[in-house]
């Protein structure tokens, strides 16, 4: 009985230290290793091996295999102790879609190799009150500046996850010209991580700021991480938003080599 509660009382000791240190519990961490495993099938290539042995439903159109999933009868699939079960019903319930091979991720062709220049970003040092403070000086007096030209649109986007969790986060951006609000809008963004809502929110700024009749813009956002997955074609969560924003930008820029964008980092309560 002394060794029973001399074990339970080191395994409440580890789970307080754990909950400390700001670690979960190891199943629980095992468990999101093996979701994340799961789901880094859906970012394989149509010719990956891997993709011949799932269901028509998640094998993007590969030729099976002889003995791909499909075949398998009620009673082999409950007998089979297999990772490719566990793969298969996590991508059932997978609504995003990944592009791994898209021709824009190609060295040479990718927005920033074809537009280095064109692409600018402002990011803000929070280590001091000091350099943010200069940081916004400079921001609000481009944005002075910008209130005297009619080719520059300042876009400004924000989103927040609101808690708790099971409700859906909310991006808002809003569009001036000449020192006034020309347009706006709202969206809700499903129940997202914050990263994926700003980076959707800035897909609204850009897609609608290439619609103006402008050749600068100027986003601000309070998250450069998002900015720079916005320019990013590789495979990530919300790939998607990547690619149409990249898709955006270079029509935008095809127009005119004087056509640029900035983003400037600047948080929320500023």
């Amino acid at each position: 009985m002394s060794e029973v509660h001399s074990t339970s009382q080191e395994e409440c000791c580890r789970g307080g230290i754990e909950a400390l240190a700001g670690l979960i519990p190891i199943q629980l961490h095992l468990k999101k290793l093996l979701k994340q495993s799961c789901l880094r099938a859906v970012t394989l290539p149509s010719q990956h091996t891997l993709m011949s042995l799932l269901s028509a439903h998640n094998s993007k159109s590969t030729c099976p295999y002889s003995q791909f999933l499909a075949l398998l009868t009620d009673a082999q699939s409950a007998w089979l102790r297999s990772p490719l079960l566990d793969t298969e019903a996590s991508l059932l319930n997978l609504t995003e879609h990944f592009s791994p091979l898209h021709p824009k991720m190609c060295p040479g062709h990718r927005l920033l190799d074809n537009f280095p220049d064109r692409i600018s970003f402002h990011p803000c040092d929070h280590s001091k009150e000091s350099f943010c403070r200069l940081h916004l000086e400079a921001l609000d007096h481009l944005c002075q500046w910008t209130s005297t030209d009619p080719s520059t649109l300042v876009v400004i986007t924000d989103a927040s996850v609101i808690p708790p969790r099971n409700m859906q986060a909310v991006s808002a951006v809003y569009f001036l010209r000449l020192g006034e609000q020309v347009s706006s809008s709202k969206a809700p963004t499903s129940r997202t991580t914050t990263l994926d809502a700003k980076l959707f929110v800035i897909r609204l700024g850009v897609t609608k700021a290439t619609s103006f009749d402008i050749k600068y813009i100027i986003l601000i956002t309070d998250s450069l991480s998002a900015a720079g997955r916005a320019v990013n074609p590789r495979v990530h969560s919300s790939q998607a938003h990547s690619l149409a924003i990249i898709h955006a930008l270079r029509q935008f820029f095809a127009k005119s080599p004087d056509q640029h964008i900035d983003f400037w980092d600047c948080s929320s309560n500023a």
